[in-house]
């Protein structure tokens, strides 16, 4: 269907409010994934759950650009924070994309996904600017608690099958990385599948801890009341902005 917007969420809780908001035309169950198709503030949406991990996340892309035929695929959920300053509440956007865990040297330098010759993949300016947008506007409209002192951020998004609970891990990633804004395990894998498939990729992530194991926060709680609850607003911000 033309002009349909895939929405990849990452948290049951997420969906769970969007979908109450979803005119639901039908659903299928493909692939081990549940894709709701429907009208959402006034566009054609798909929406599913991702699961963790790039497989997980490669799959799913995979069944909307192909299979759902979206032409468009936004991403929400939490990330770990990486770069100094970004703080828990925070949220960022990708500009761009990169698999930390990607190594297969000495064939290929470290980082660069073997036979394609890149490592790093850009997102789509105008879904950037968008989702930069709809995130300020959630911010400014509708606050959701533990996100009072929070900022919209733009940076490198870097994925790895790896969740990073501990201050070594954390630096080590940065070190290979320096640029990197935020980690998660899925936005590149997602991100190779839209440039492969010549679809325009948003990523927003609310940042919910730093990456080392060290968060005072309740994280079930945080992702529950708040980081759900922001990610799902942003996505309503989003599409009520975007123009088909």
């Amino acid at each position: 269907m033309k002009n349909r917007t895939g929405i990849i969420a990452a948290m049951d809780s997420e969906l769970r409010d969007l979908l109450g908001d979803l005119h639901k035309e039908s659903s299928e169950r493909i692939g081990g994934r549940e894709i709701h198709y429907g009208r959402l503030e006034g566009h054609d949406v798909a929406m599913t759950l991702c699961g963790c991990g790039k497989v997980n996340a490669a799959l799913t892309a995979t069944l909307l650009a192909f299979h759902a035929n979206v032409s468009r695929i936004l991403v929400t959920g939490v990330s770990g924070g990486l770069a100094e300053g970004v703080t828990v509440g925070d949220v960022v956007i990708g500009d761009s994309f990169i698999q930390h865990d990607m190594d297969a040297r000495p064939l290929f330098p470290r980082h660069v996904i073997p036979y394609e010759g890149f490592s790093l993949i850009e997102a789509e300016p105008e879904m950037r600017t968008l989702l930069a947008g709809a995130a300020r506007g959630m911010l400014a409209s509708k606050r959701p608690p533990g996100l009072e002192n929070a900022s919209v951020l733009e940076g490198l998004l870097v994925s790895g099958d790896l969740f990073l609970s501990d201050n070594e891990a954390r630096e080590s990633v940065l070190k290979a990385l320096p640029k990197a804004c935020a980690v998660d395990m899925e936005s590149a894998a997602i991100a190779q599948v839209c440039r492969t498939g010549g679809l325009p990729l948003g990523v927003m992530r609310v940042i919910s801890d730093s990456a080392d194991g060290s968060a005072e926060i309740d994280f079930a709680k945080f992702v529950e009341n708040s980081a759900s609850k922001a990610c799902a607003e942003t996505v309503r911000h989003a599409l009520r902005a975007l123009k088909d």
